[in-house]
């Protein structure tokens, strides 16, 4: 994955600088580790691997646009993106992190200043997902949801988007409320497109013009828009397949869908009688890659079509449709969550006409904004960024998070068990609250776990009022008596022993009760079950994979390993937290065996 040949320098980290859970008591020291490492080390690389052609591989690196016509600038360039999910900027705690509005717009504002003409059309799925996209299981409540929405299609148009489609988290976060949000407010780019898209009647489709009136003089949902990229005329028009609408009207049997086939002829029959013809066509097919290739075999006149993505990481190149006149329809998938845009170049040919060439490229850390008042204003992205963030807080959407039972409280309904605060642990378990509370000097219990958020997190700032923030920086939120805010709540403030170890309040009142003392520590239910001594984990932290797999565990062992991995990859997931090794990460918070607590209660 490469980037493009505009390299914006410095500039800070992403959505959430440190969004971390920790592990056990010593949590917050290993905020400390992976926030500083994520602020302090140089950008790392990407991975070049074998970069693969559509005619076999090709041996080293591949340089960006390697197969663009060389010295010579395109006539229009077509961004192509889709399926971001509502996610606005990268999130994690290492680098390196990917994708985010801010770097797209980077991107196009500096294929501009090469004086490249570019716009860009997107697929659809801007709005966020129900179900917990993220490692923290938190779902945004609907309002941050759109919120999210509207701030996605303000920073499309900002960057220079024509269209967009509609997308199965549309369809599943009522249609008609997230249209209100944006369409319906402005007669504006990005504009809607889903020309098989209407309602019902009386259980029959009526004219998608009629069920969806909008501001001025076109629809909420369109069938097809044209824009002039430089000089160059392009259409684009978006349906939804089968596979999507099948789902999308049991989500809401209002919601209707005309035939594919009629209404594509309807588009391409509208694009064809324009005054000026289009000299490339888009279609923003909202269906499988498989179906993807049918449409485009009996619909030659879409060079481009962008289908949903098969795997959440894209194919570095496009697929082809041959037609018989010799001509061929570019079929690109850009993969999930923003990470990825497919960027098509136009070139005119001396005789007619234009050759495309497709690059994908990875939104990294070169597309950041540069960290000074000029560039940053310059990005009004970032701005719409920081409205968002402010919009979170004013509205409180903190406390509309609502709050699930967690498992222990579930299985044990009549224990009433809620979260204490690690200040309480303290009194038995003083050596290894010491080393939490001071892993080092700084004693980054507090200075790193919400301070990153406070403190540290920019572009936007404000995350400590943001849920999806707050989740992993805190003791219990989301959960039943977990933490709330800073002034109901703040001895949940930061990560701390509960994070791990669940709500502690019946380890307190009875600490030699066996079974309470088991709920703390679920991935250990006997005395084999436990993680390899720190010396064990320091050496094969140092073993390369292959190294490492050569060396046996015993069976308990491994089985600990793996379930603590699983908890610590709640927020540590591979997205977020790249890096992530337990056994490198372990020695620094090992709080095993510690001398100086006092000795054990009597048993009640």
């Amino acid at each position: 994955m490469t980037g493009s040949n505009t390299r914006p320098a410095g500039g800070r980290y992403g959505w959430r600088v440190a969004k971390l859970l920790g592990l056990g008591f010593f949590a917050a020291g290993l905020v400390y580790f992976a926030a500083n490492g994520f602020c302090v080390l140089p950008p790392e690389p990407p991975d070049p691997g074998t970069p693969q052609t559509p005619d076999g591989p090709v041996a080293g690196p591949r340089p960006p646009f390697a197969d663009w016509p060389a010295n010579t600038k395109p006539d229009a360039v077509l961004i192509l993106s889709g399926q971001t999910f509502g996610f606005l900027q990268p999130c994690g705690c290492s680098r390196p992190q990917y994708g985010g509005l801010e770097r797209r717009a980077n991107l196009m504002s500096g294929m501009r200043a090469k004086g490249w003409p570019v716009a860009g059309f997107d697929l659809g799925d801007a709005y966020p997902a129900r179900t917990p996209t993220g490692p923290s299981e938190i779902v945004a409540p609907p309002e941050q949801m759109l919120l999210k929405y509207v701030t996605t299609m303000n920073a499309l148009r900002e960057m220079g988007y024509v269209a967009v489609g509609l997308g199965q988290t549309e369809f599943a976060a009522d249609l008609y409320s997230v249209l209100a949000a944006y369409a319906l407010q402005k007669e504006q780019p990005p504009f809607i497109l889903a020309g098989n898209v209407t309602t019902n009647s009386n259980g029959k489709p009526i004219p998608r013009e009629n069920a969806f009136p909008g501001p001025g003089k076109r629809p909420m949902v369109g069938l097809a828009e044209m824009a002039d990229i430089g000089g160059v005329l392009v259409g684009v028009a978006g349906v939804v397949g089968k596979s999507v609408s099948d789902e999308a009207a049991k989500a809401d049997p209002r919601v209707a869908f005309l035939d594919v086939k009629a209404v594509l002829g309807q588009a391409v029959t509208s694009l064809a009688a324009a005054p000026r013809k289009p000299a490339v066509n888009v279609l923003l097919y909202q269906g499988s890659s498989q179906h993807a290739k049918l449409v485009a075999k009996d619909w030659p006149q879409f060079q481009v079509l962008l289908c949903l993505a098969d795997d959440p990481e894209p194919p570095q190149f496009p697929e082809y449709v041959s037609h018989a006149d010799g001509s061929r329809t570019m079929v690109v998938q850009v993969g999930h969550k923003g990470r990825d845009v497919g960027v098509v170049g136009l070139f005119k040919k001396d005789g007619g006409g234009y050759d495309l060439k497709y690059q994908l490229v990875r939104l990294e850390e070169e597309y950041l904004t540069p960290d000074n008042p000029v560039d940053e204003k310059a990005n009004k992205t970032l701005a719409l960024l920081e409205e968002y963030a402010a919009q979170v807080k004013a509205r409180n959407l903190l406390a509309q998070v609502p709050q699930r039972p967690h498992g222990d409280q579930i299985r044990h309904p009549n224990l009433n068990l809620s979260y204490v605060g690690s200040e309480r642990c303290m009194g038995c378990h003083a050596a290894e609250y010491a080393k939490w509370k001071h892993a080092d000097a700084k004693g980054h219990a507090h200075s790193v776990a919400m301070e990153a958020l406070e403190k540290v997190a920019k572009r936007p700032g404000l995350r400590n009022f943001d849920g999806e923030c707050v989740v992993c920086h805190t003791i219990g939120f989301g959960y039943r008596t977990g933490y709330e805010n800073d002034q109901k709540t703040p001895a949940l403030k930061n990560v701390g022993c509960e994070s791990c170890h669940g709500p502690g309040s019946g380890h307190m009142s009875a600490p030699r009760n066996q079974q309470l003392l088991a709920l703390l520590s679920p991935w250990k239910q006997d005395k084999a079950e436990k993680l390899p001594d720190p010396a064990t984990m320091k050496k094969l932290a140092d073993l390369n994979p292959a190294e490492r797999g050569q060396v046996q565990l015993p069976i308990a062992q491994q089985q600990v390993v793996n379930k603590v991995s699983q908890l610590c990859m709640k927020c540590h997931d591979a997205e977020n937290d790249p890096h992530f090794d337990l056994f490198k990460y372990w020695p620094k918070v090992n709080h095993t065996n510690l001398a100086g607590n006092p000795p054990p209660a009597p048993p009640r």
